[in-house]
């Protein structure tokens, strides 16, 4: 299976829903930018969180790019509020995992990217903070722009 997302510069509008610790659902809507550098693809996005508690969460990853036949490359990003993270993709089928933790291990996470044609994906994501969850996110990810 081929993919679209993270394999091609472009960029990519998220909507759907974001859940806090507490379980508050609250609509959320932004924007994932994808390039391809020497040695490095870069994934920068920003989901704004709407409702009673509005805020902005902001992500950047470092991707090694995926070997020629390789099913999974690492990542590291630095986020705001919870710091530095490392993690992995793996390709599974019409699906990109995503699984990652905090040096300490204090935070970790995952995500299922899962293909729905060329220009549109879900996602599907858990943070924890040891063993509580820390938020959830249940999005709709479509392609505005292609370099290719």
């Amino acid at each position: 299976m081929e993919h679209s997302f993270l394999f091609e510069e472009g960029t990519w509008r998220a909507e759907g829903e974001y859940r806090d610790a507490g379980g508050t659902a609250s609509p959320v809507v932004g924007e994932t930018f994808i390039r391809h550098e020497p040695g490095r693809w870069i994934s920068e996005g920003v989901l704004r969180v709407r409702g009673e508690r509005p805020g902005e969460h902001h992500n950047r990853y470092e991707i090694e790019p995926f070997s020629p036949g390789a099913r999974s490359t690492h990542w590291i990003s630095h986020n705001p509020t919870i710091g530095a993270l490392r993690g992995r993709f793996v390709l599974a089928g019409d699906a990109i995992l995503s699984f990652y933790a905090s040096p300490t291990g204090r935070y970790r996470g995952f995500e299922c990217v899962q293909k729905l044609d060329e220009r549109r994906y879900t996602a599907r994501g858990a943070l924890l903070e040891e063993d509580k969850v820390v938020s959830t996110w249940a999005l709709e990810l479509t392609q505005l722009s292609s370099a290719s």
